[in-house]
């Protein structure tokens, strides 16, 4: 099996982790963006979109970062799947507030507060301030449904942690408020413990 990934990219390297927590044998596939690697007509044959993190097995491809986390899930007998419906629709739930919502958001502040900033390009001011607007009523969303628990669904692990904790890969850089929202960043800390988590800490640009 092989994985095509980004080292930068949050949603690959949600992949990642988890292919590494489950141990799952696979390729990993590290794509130049500066070189284009991910729109070359060989990468587009796994992935029309030309986006990472995109999963090959034999002659079936997968890709859409949630839905590679669910693939991977379902190589094994784990509860990372949750175990009632209920909890199979709290966590595709969650897996979608992730991409539908709280994503878009992030990926403006990762390009405002940190990508642009490393290249020592002035942010635009109006989107960045739209973005961290946007991104704290988010934040307390979460916040309020971690309460006290370290996991979302539960209180165990699941691919809806991994999949909403990616959004946090540049938290530190991109200028995210965490200290305003102490739950999920007691959650965060929980995850960076697990040592696939750490192990696919990306390399820092500035």
């Amino acid at each position: 099996m092989k994985l095509y990934h980004w080292p930068m990219s949050h949603n690959a390297r949600k992949a990642r982790a988890l292919a590494r927590y489950l141990g799952i044998d696979v390729e990993e596939i590290a794509l130049s963006m500066q070189d284009m690697e991910h729109k070359a007509d060989a990468f587009l044959a796994i992935n029309p979109m030309g986006q990472v993190p995109a999963i090959k097995d034999d002659d079936y491809t997968v890709w859409e970062a949630n839905a590679v986390l669910i693939y991977l899930a379902a190589q094994s007998q784990n509860d990372l799947l949750g175990h009632s419906a209920r909890e199979w629709g709290h966590i595709t739930q969650w897996m979608t507030w992730q991409s539908v919502e709280l994503s878009p958001v992030v990926v403006l502040l990762h390009i405002e507060n940190y990508f642009k900033r490393a290249r020592g390009i002035a942010p635009d001011e109006a989107k960045r301030d739209a973005a961290m607007n946007r991104l704290r009523p988010l934040l307390a969303i979460l916040d309020a449904e971690l309460g006290g628990d370290n996991y979302l669904i539960g209180n165990r692990l699941t691919v809806a942690d991994f999949a909403v904790a990616g959004d946090f890969t540049h938290a530190a850089n991109a200028g995210f408020p965490l200290s305003d929202f102490p739950n999920v960043a007691r959650w965060l800390k929980g995850l960076e413990a697990l040592p696939a988590w750490a192990d696919t800490t990306p390399p820092s640009i500035e």
